[in-house]
């Protein structure tokens, strides 16, 4: 089931099966984990983001996150969007204590081509605690959304909302990102 929310398109625990986020975990190449940068620094801020990264290539992956992009552009968001590929997607796995701090996906360089961002909740909502991604209307507004938790759930949204992983207290939460870019800047 898909629900709408502000600039947010959600479907629920279990839209990608279980069998399919755990089929991903498993295959996961945890020597190459690295700490994920803000804005490509070099110089790695744990202050801000704290979370290990993977980049894949993976074409099944992407041609699945694809169809869910297109479909979410088609029915709500009505963007431009690039035919070519121009970032590989993400894993990120946050560990007790990892979070990363209230951001856009959208931004200088490669990133003001960025119109629409996709997360892939893979671990089960139980194996971990806190992690929770939330959104926000206005980074100046109490006003907050929770999104879904639940294994399999997937997120669409526009990547210049304004969004935030909360603190991971236990456990290890698992999940797919990726962006879809436009080949002119969103103004």
């Amino acid at each position: 089931m898909m629900t709408e929310l502000y600039d947010i398109w959600q479907w629920e625990k279990g839209e990608i099966p279980n069998e399919i986020c755990d089929y991903i975990i498993s295959n996961i190449d945890s020597t190459s984990f690295e700490k994920g940068s803000v804005n490509k620094d070099p110089v790695v801020d744990i202050s801000e983001r704290n979370v290990n990264i993977q980049f894949s290539t993976t074409n099944w992956i992407n041609a699945l996150l694809c169809g869910y992009i297109r479909y979410a552009n088609h029915a709500n968001f009505h963007y431009d969007l690039s035919d070519w590929d121009k970032e590989a997607l993400q894993i990120s796995k946050y560990s007790k204590g990892e979070f990363y701090k209230m951001h856009m996906d959208f931004g200088p360089d490669i990133h003001m081509t960025r119109k629409l961002s996709i997360t892939v909740q893979l671990s089960d909502e139980n194996d971990y605690e806190g992690g929770d991604l939330i959104f926000y209307n206005h980074p100046d507004e109490k006003q907050r959304v929770t999104s879904v938790r639940g294994k399999g759930s997937i997120i669409v949204f526009d990547s210049r909302v304004h969004h935030e992983v909360t603190p991971v207290t236990k456990g290890v939460r698992y999940s797919l990102v990726k962006w879809y870019h436009g080949d002119e800047p969103l103004k």
